[in-house]
């Protein structure tokens, strides 16, 4: 009742494909083989023929174009460095802008507002619109 049950699919899937299908196999293997005996030469010269043609294509019009790496460093290091120091900067701005935000975002959690929490709401916009105008100078 409770007995394992062995099963081996790779094997048993492969015997079933083999009976179903060995005729048709056995059929298409004696076509070739025929067709193989009786134009040996053919099939020998339209090989070498595809092989040429393979060889050709492979050296001229699938040919890889190589870039020359040592020009394009020479010519984009200063690009490079300022992108790198745009990145930096932005990065910086961002964490200043989550900074200024948790500041919000704490002065809006209380539950009575006085005079100076007005004022850090008000300081934290101006730096929010200064951050802002920095970065969209382009």
């Amino acid at each position: 009742m409770y007995r394992k049950t062995h099963f081996k699919p790779d094997k048993a899937l492969w015997n079933e494909i083999s009976k179903e299908f060995a005729i048709y196999f056995a059929r298409f293997g004696n076509r070739i083989r025929h067709i193989c005996e009786k134009y040996p030469k053919q099939i020998f010269f339209t090989m070498l023929g595809v092989m040429l043609i393979s060889g050709i294509l492979a050296f001229t019009v699938m040919r890889v174009k190589k870039d020359k790496p040592a020009q394009l460093l020479a010519g984009t290091a200063a690009p490079i460095t300022q992108g790198l120091g745009q990145i930096l900067g932005a990065g910086q701005a961002l964490k200043k802008v989550l900074e200024l935000q948790n500041e919000i975002n704490t002065v809006l959690q209380k539950d009575t507002l006085t005079g100076a929490d007005s004022l850090i709401v008000k300081d934290a916009i101006d730096q929010l619109e200064i951050i802002h105008r920095q970065l969209n100078v382009k």
